[in-house]
């Protein structure tokens, strides 16, 4: 099947990420995919060429943008795809024009809960958890227009070593809504008790490093906070560590999550959105989002509890194989767009 898949994001969050994973996956299955991106967005330097994946640049003025609709347009008729699947606004109200009047379906994955004024044209929304399906249906859309299809994650399960040295590991932007100040702040309560802390390594970047190394250093922390960058290997950070945290205040999905559970990690979450749904108290242990003492509580009882935790951890990686492994979602979405360019055609699209 010959799909085309559209984001303009600039950053590399979950979205971003889901962009680039579903692109290759599908081109390494044996579909032809045209990935449609900015020039300087970080998911451009992460989609390298491979068979079955062709890549396209377009830079955007704006949602707004008058012009590239019709490059656009062209684009999608030479490739002649028999579906398009946006990404976050901008693409969805851009691919949405460009589409007009040509049959060809339009599917967007909703990775957050959305503006529907960008969303418009959409045939299919993709949903990511049942909670945004809810939300979709209380804004007049159809159940016959909705599909849950979960995000995933390429990376191989794996279990660590009983032998690797502790270590707390946290990935994600460095903003407001990811909550690493709560994590900071549980980890100097922890201190405050008397609990020996390993090494907390916490990967990736954005406007609020040099404000949480400063916060680090203002609750006494710095000597185990470890701010190590954007990280491009997933799987090998994650491999550093012996307990996975994940303190957002608000998570939508959270695909960071799944890596951790892919690659054997216990998991300390906040009841945000995504964990909640992904995770239970049999898989991990949930707080509270903004709670920090809950948080600290939570990594105590992680550490000081190796065999509860690596249980928790075997149940996690058997939710994540059985739900959440590219070969249980790839297939479902490609029975989606099997059954909507089905569809289109019987109607007269192309």
């Amino acid at each position: 099947m010959r799909t085309c898949q559209v984001m303009f994001a600039r950053g590399f969050g979950g979205a971003e990420r889901y962009f680039v994973d579903l692109s290759r996956e599908l081109a390494r299955r044996g579909h032809e995919v045209l990935a449609v991106c900015h020039p300087d967005g970080m998911a451009r330097a992460h989609l390298t060429s491979m068979p079955g994946l062709e890549i396209a640049a377009l830079r955007p003025l704006g949602v707004w943008d008058p012009f590239l609709p019709r490059r656009l347009r062209r684009l999608i008729a030479e490739f002649r795809p028999a579906v398009v699947q946006a990404h976050l606004a901008r693409a969805t109200r851009l691919a949405g024009k460009a589409l007009a009047d040509t049959q060809v379906p339009l599917l967007s994955k909703t990775h957050n809960y959305v503006n529907l004024k960008y969303y418009r044209d959409v045939d299919v929304f993709l949903p990511t958890t049942r909670d945004q399906s809810a939300y979709l249906a209380r804004q007049g859309i159809t159940p016959d227009r909705i599909h849950v299809i979960p995000n995933f994650s390429t990376l191989p399960t794996a279990t660590p070593p009983a032998d690797r040295p502790p270590a707390i590991v946290a990935m994600g932007r460095l903003v407001e809504k990811k909550g690493f100040s709560m994590l900071l702040a549980a980890c100097a309560e922890l201190r405050r008790r008397g609990v020996a802390l390993p090494p907390v390594l916490l990967a990736g970047d954005g406007p609020l490093r040099g404000e949480l190394q400063r916060a680090a250093g203002q609750l006494g922390v710095d000597d185990v906070a470890q701010f190590v960058g954007w990280q491009k290997d997933p799987a090998a950070f994650l491999d550093r560590g012996t307990l996975f945290v994940l303190p957002s205040l608000d998570e939508p999905f959270g695909i960071v999550v799944l890596e951790a559970m892919a690659r054997g990690l216990p998991v300390v979450a906040t009841l945000t959105q995504g964990p909640r749904e992904m995770l239970d108290s049999d898989s991990a242990w949930l707080v509270p989002p903004g709670d920090f003492n809950a948080l600290a509580e939570a990594l105590r009882e992680a550490l000081a509890k190796p065999r509860v935790a690596r249980a928790r951890a075997a149940r996690a990686s058997e939710r994540f194989q059985s739900l959440y492994a590219a070969d249980v979602v790839v297939p479902q979405l490609l029975a989606i767009y099997k059954v909507v360019s089905a569809s289109a055609r019987h109607s007269g699209g192309a």
